[in-house]
């Protein structure tokens, strides 16, 4: 019900589904100290950890564990297969979410919904390093 009426009501359901899962996968992610640097297989652990406290069963995918998180027995997913914009934009920013709270060298650049009945895959990028 809720899925729907984010869908119907607002003008932009999939950015909200996002910004709405990055605040949740700030608030869920084992922040490091602030003198702590989290390399890459750092954070793909934390990631998968919330991921696996939610209800997924994470893991790698195929040879390249570091491109790509497999996403398995997605929790909502007979809800994510009626509302995939809002259920699927919701998991993209939670991902994004803790990555960015636990200042991972990599995000999720996009999440691939259903490339099998039980499997969707989150595709990670590096983020570009800014400094002053």
């Amino acid at each position: 019900m809720l899925t729907g009426i984010v869908s119907e009501t607002l003008p932009h359901p999939a950015q909200a589904a996002v910004d709405a899962g990055e605040a949740w996968g700030r608030y869920l992610a084992d922040t490091p100290s602030p003198v702590q640097r989290i390399d890459a297989e750092e954070a793909v652990r934390r990631l998968t950890r919330v991921l696996a406290d939610v209800g997924f069963s994470p893991g790698p995918a195929g040879s390249r564990p570091d491109k790509a998180i497999a996403l398995r027995h997605c929790p909502f997913r007979e809800v994510a297969e009626e509302h995939r914009e809002v259920v699927c934009s919701l998991h993209l920013g939670l991902m994004r979410g803790v990555l960015k709270e636990v200042r991972a060298p990599l995000s999720v650049d996009r999440l691939e919904p259903f490339v099998e009945p039980s499997l969707c895959l989150a595709h990670l990028a590096p983020v570009e390093q800014h400094r002053s």
